[in-house]
């Protein structure tokens, strides 16, 4: 989501554009889901059953605005239960944990949130949080390969939660398959590689998968930290309620691919009593932290209709949610909120500033020196998805990272020099600061690679507080400060500088780092507001019956047809457009929408005059099935097929009647509107109709089916979300 206001905003920062991504290096020819809406819809044909398309969109209906949130006086729990928080994080993951025993059900949620914990017993270290980094590189130490701890000589991937977000449209398949086939190229897939497992398994997996594996060492640290700090017992024996932080514009895309890594990591296998999962957003979580900490700092001094900004700065995104205070009660210490608008954010955190250096070194170096720090003629150069770190280039990161931490904008005259890895820079060249193998940063080759980073983040907080002063015409009374990022003391500076310039107070908590996980607690126990609303996982796939096209290595020969076009197809195949374990979220039902279209003979359609005799009749009577009905050639059949399989089958013959439902919908094609017909000719059989239709899904606490044209309704049905066990549905 953007924040939406009626008034004109500041223009933004005059600022350059951050340096590019690091090549992707993932693919897979056949994604496990695709939500993202194309740039077109591109038409195929077939003439009993839509046919395969790029126009498959899937979105959710808006959120309900932000309303008045109430405080609860207490959190009536009634049961002994852990809420366990995690905040997967761009370059840093956290994990907190709250245990309520029931003999708490009546306490009061302020002091309750005194008991969260944090997780800091990492493999190799001790810390809030772990890098969001994995490798598949083999470790001849026998290091874990996440975390802290991976091996030096490995092929990191870090920022891989960026990749969820990942737009896809032809241009990125495209260049991410001409990247993924040229990486193949140079894989070394000979028998001593193999035997010495370096062959690289990322090439494989979807973002997702990657996220999901490197949750699995989360899950599994996580589990080890409960049974060590508060008992063996728990895991099997309590019920554990999870919240899950996000980015405020996240999409839905991102947020299932989220959802379904969490649950595949965060099992039942590892905690035997996981039930609930709910999401919040960054800003949010964050907000409820800060809120509570300047209240018992006594840092709060609100008065009814202040409002105040939080930010959370972090390495992948900066992140801001606005809030009104509607009501105060000092001696109870209770307050009431109003969120104003929605949370903003880009994608503008810390990484940038990475990324920039990276550019920069690229700048200082030239081609020959760069292409030999980034290893370029490594088996697994550029292969598509994520943002990979080659050995050489970490261990400059690593160098960079304490002088990117301490940097406070100020003049040091003799720079910042970086030792280069040996056998790069070893040509002198003072012009460029390279000299004796090493490279000088200045204060202003450091200015240059904040400037991005930070001048969004001041255009994002200046754009927050316009919408809060012009808009609704209140006044900003402060601005909170957090995240990772904003440990930055450049950053925090600067952020300074806008509030003394708008006359706006800024704060920076004592513990950033770990706000958004613990904030994510508070928020679940309902302090300061409601409580998260659960999602629930889809319990079946739904799709229906396609024709693809043929292809001899997939499909069988039994399945080809030739249509009225010379196409061969493969009939009876599935397509599934929403998969089992998907999210559904609170208030935002799943759209699935797959536009195709449908040909016929001229000659089967009925005349014009019959045609517009029986429209007109239906139109005065209202009877649709009365006088000049047509011939058995204009209806088609959508077949609509609910599977609880868990891997679900993709030809029509595997389904499983007995926990399957497939319904049939008919749709007449004279009912299809004219501007959503076309004739055409050929040689085989002369003239020929198109007709233009669109499959609608809709999933909630419910699932319906539509056969729409022109938006017109041709068909539709309902079925339930789930089908009772044991009840052996027949096609319709």
């Amino acid at each position: 989501m953007s924040s939406r206001t009626d008034s004109p905003l500041p223009p933004p920062p005059p600022v350059s554009p951050p340096p590019p991504a690091p090549a992707p290096v993932s693919y897979s020819s056949i994604p496990k889901r695709n939500i993202t809406p194309s740039l077109s819809a591109q038409r195929l044909s077939s003439s009993s059953s839509p046919a395969p398309s790029d126009s498959f969109t899937h979105s959710r209906s808006p959120p309900s605005p932000p309303t008045t949130r109430p405080t609860p006086v207490s959190v009536p729990t009634g049961e002994t239960r852990m809420i366990l928080a995690l905040d997967y994080g761009t370059t840093f993951t956290g994990i907190a944990y709250l245990s309520i025993a029931s003999r708490q059900k009546e306490q009061d949620p302020d002091a309750l949130a005194e008991d969260i914990r944090v997780l800091q017993g990492w493999p190799t270290h001790e810390s809030q949080k772990a890098p969001s980094e994995i490798s598949y590189s083999p470790s001849p130490k026998g290091c874990r390969q996440w975390g802290y701890d991976i091996d030096d000589n490995s092929r990191v991937l870090k920022w891989t939660k960026l990749e969820l977000e990942e737009t896809r449209n032809r241009s990125w398949e495209l260049r991410t398959l001409a990247e993924t086939l040229y990486g193949l190229r140079m894989v070394d897939l000979s028998e001593s590689e193999i035997i010495k497992n370096n062959i690289p398994r990322h090439l494989a997996k979807e973002p997702e998968d990657i996220v999901k594996d490197y949750l699995d060492y989360i899950a599994e640290q996580t589990l080890e930290e409960i049974v060590d700090k508060v008992g063996r017992h728990v895991p099997d024996n309590i019920h554990i309620d999870m919240v899950v932080t996000h980015p405020a514009q996240w999409s839905d895309r991102a947020l299932n691919s989220t959802y379904r890594a969490v649950r595949a990591a965060f099992n039942k296998d590892l905690f035997a009593k996981i039930r609930n999962i709910s999401f919040v957003t960054e800003p949010e979580a964050c907000a409820h932290y800060t809120l509570r900490e300047a209240w018992r700092e006594d840092h709060l001094r609100f008065r009814r209709n202040d409002c105040f900004i939080v930010v959370d700065a972090g390495g992948g995104t900066v992140d801001l949610a606005s809030y009104k205070v509607v009501s105060m009660d000092v001696e109870k210490k209770q307050i009431g909120l109003e969120q104003i608008g929605v949370p903003i954010g880009e994608k503008c955190g810390a990484t940038c500033i990475d990324r920039s250096f990276a550019k920069f070194v690229e700048e200082r170096l030239g081609p020959e020196d760069w292409d030999r720090l980034i290893d370029a003629d490594a088996q697994d150069h550029a292969t598509g998805g994520h943002s990979i770190v080659k050995p050489k280039l970490r261990m400059l990161h690593g160098r960079f990272e304490p002088i990117k931490h301490g940097f406070d904008g100020k003049d040091q005259k003799l720079g910042f020099p970086i030792q280069l890895p040996r056998g790069i820079g070893t040509v002198d060249n003072e012009e460029k600061g390279i000299l004796n193998g090493a490279i000088k940063i200045t204060v202003d080759d450091l200015k240059s690679m904040f400037q991005y980073s930070v001048d969004r983040t001041l255009y994002l907080i200046g754009q927050a507080a316009t919408q809060i002063e012009i808009v609704h015409k209140l006044k900003v009374k402060k601005i909170f400060l957090s995240g990772g990022f904003a440990r930055s003391q450049y950053l925090y500076d600067r952020v300074k500088q806008f509030g003394q310039f708008r006359r706006i107070d800024v704060e920076r908590g004592d513990d950033c780092w770990s706000a958004v996980a613990k904030g994510a607690i508070i928020k679940s126990l309902g302090v300061y507001t409601e409580k998260p609303l659960l999602v629930k996982a889809c319990p079946r796939h739904y799709g229906i019956k396609v024709r693809t096209q043929y292809a001899a290595y997939k499909h069988q020969q039994t399945d080809a047809e030739i249509d009225l076009e010379g196409v061969q197809w493969a009939t009876d195949q599935i397509r599934w457009f929403i998969q089992q374990g998907d999210a559904i979220f609170p208030n935002k039902p799943i759209v699935a929408t797959y536009d195709c279209h449908w040909s016929m003979k001229a000659s089967d359609y009925p005349t014009p005059q019959i045609h517009h005799s029986r429209r007109r009749h239906e139109r005065d009577s209202g009877n649709a099935n009365a006088n000049a009905q047509p011939s058995a050639e204009v209806f088609r059949d959508v077949v609509f097929i609910a599977s609880a399989q868990q891997d679900a089958p993709i030809r029509f013959a595997s389904i499983d009647k007995s926990q399957d439902q497939v319904v049939t919908l008919r749709c007449d094609l004279t009912k299809v509107p004219e501007g959503q017909m076309g004739e055409f000719s050929n040689k085989q059989v002369g003239k020929y109709l198109k007709f233009w239709v669109k499959v609608e899904i809709h999933v909630f606490d419910r699932v319906e089916v539509k056969i729409t044209s022109g938006g017109k309704v041709l068909a539709s049905k309902e079925v339930p979300l789930a089908l009772p066990p044991k009840n052996n549905v027949a096609p319709q």
